[in-house]
């Protein structure tokens, strides 16, 4: 036979075993990431510059949930260092219940903006989620993204005597002088000014999108915080390369540059990505191919009309999903088509050629990294 627990609430029995392991292995920190958009980048980022001297556990993929953060802590092994925890939600009292139960010392805030609305009702409801990270009874120090007014204002008004590490173009601190995109060999590179108080750092990475810029920010305030060399925290960061389907970019066998940012999607991410697409130097033609977005409740038309604005510096966009239905108050723009994965083999065929960059985004359940296996299989 195989050893078996039985319960009567297994939900609870998992969070109790985690808690009791997490306990026994004593990680000597626990930092928890939570933010709108750029959690799992930002805590690979993290990951990354803290385990150039540090043995780190963080979550396998996108284990953010309750249960990915009980599976994350079992799993981690006696003699870890810092256990990194990325903290996901879309009701009230999520995160409250993950801070309360793995006590995270450092907290980690990357954005507050429309995302899991249906769940959170609205942004304020977005910015109460994420502060619920401050009710950790372990927390003492706390980065954030200080550019973002409401989350700034509200952190101004909750930190108590929290050591505060601000990220950002306005920070005092880690100020974001410069993001900008080269192209190296071909692809975007990045390449970021950080204004610390050390000095000033300059990290180059094969990375598309200047709002990485702010994962860069946070591994820093990281790397300074556990006394990381400089030097080692930007041979990290210049080494790190985006993860599957969000933000990866490569030349296909066929010709084209893709950046393939399907993993998922919300107005703020959405919007990042369009921006810095408009962004790069390059002479082929710029096309976005986008599912819709999800979780967004009564505002989803009016939110997916304010990412529509973004549209104009492109080429062609392809809309895959209802949510794109009835966008457009006056008709469709030329450079614009919402369309069924049917008709993508034939578009692609005539409107795109090698050399052309194609951005490939939206919510997991519009599956447009179908979209992207039609591109990479034109012969």
């Amino acid at each position: 036979g195989i050893p078996a627990i039985l319960s009567v609430d297994t939900d609870g029995a998992l969070r109790e075993m985690s808690s009791v392991w997490l306990a026994r292995v004593d990680p000597g920190s626990v930092i928890g990431v939570t933010g709108t958009v750029g959690k799992t980048t930002t805590r690979e980022m993290i990951r990354t510059v803290l385990a150039v001297s540090r043995r780190v556990h963080s979550p396998r993929k996108s284990y953010n949930t309750w249960i990915g953060c009980a599976l994350t802590v079992l799993e981690t092994p006696p003699g870890t260092d810092i256990l990194l925890l990325e903290l996901g939600m879309n009701h009230p009292g999520e995160i409250r219940s993950l801070a309360k139960t793995y006590h995270p010392g450092f907290g980690v805030i990357t954005e507050v903006g429309p995302g899991h609305l249906e769940g959170l009702k609205s942004i304020r409801g977005v910015l109460e989620a994420k502060m619920e990270l401050l009710e950790s009874p372990s927390l003492r120090s706390l980065s954030y993204n200080i550019d973002n007014e409401l989350l700034s204002e509200a952190i101004k008004y909750s930190s108590g005597d929290l050591e505060l590490f601000p990220v950002g173009y306005r920070s005092p601190m880690y100020r974001i002088v410069e993001a900008r995109t080269d192209l190296h060999s071909g692809c975007p590179d990045l390449v970021v000014l950080i204004d610390t108080p050390g000095g000033r750092r300059e990290i180059r990475a094969g990375l598309f999108g200047e709002h990485y810029a702010y994962g860069m920010a946070f591994a820093t305030v990281l790397g300074d915080h556990m006394k990381i060399k400089p030097a080692e925290q930007l041979k990290a960061l210049s080494s790190f390369q985006a993860l599957p389907g969000r933000g990866k970019c490569y030349l296909t066998g066929n010709g084209f540059l893709v950046i393939d940012d399907s993993y998922n999607a919300n107005p703020v991410s959405m919007s990042a990505a369009l921006r810095s697409l408009s962004l790069v130097p390059i002479r082929g033609k710029k096309c976005a191919v986008l599912g819709g977005m999800s979780e967004l409740g009564e505002d989803s038309l009016q939110l997916h009309r304010d990412v529509s604005r973004l549209f104009d510096c492109l080429d062609l966009v392809l809309l895959i999903g209802e949510p794109w239905n009835g966008v457009f108050h006056r008709g469709t723009p030329s450079n614009c088509r919402v369309v069924d994965f049917e008709d993508l083999q034939g578009i692609f065929t005539a409107s795109l050629s090698p050399g052309d960059l194609v951005l490939f985004k939206g919510s997991r359940s519009f599956g447009v990294e179908r979209a992207l296996g039609i591109l990479e299989g034109l012969r």
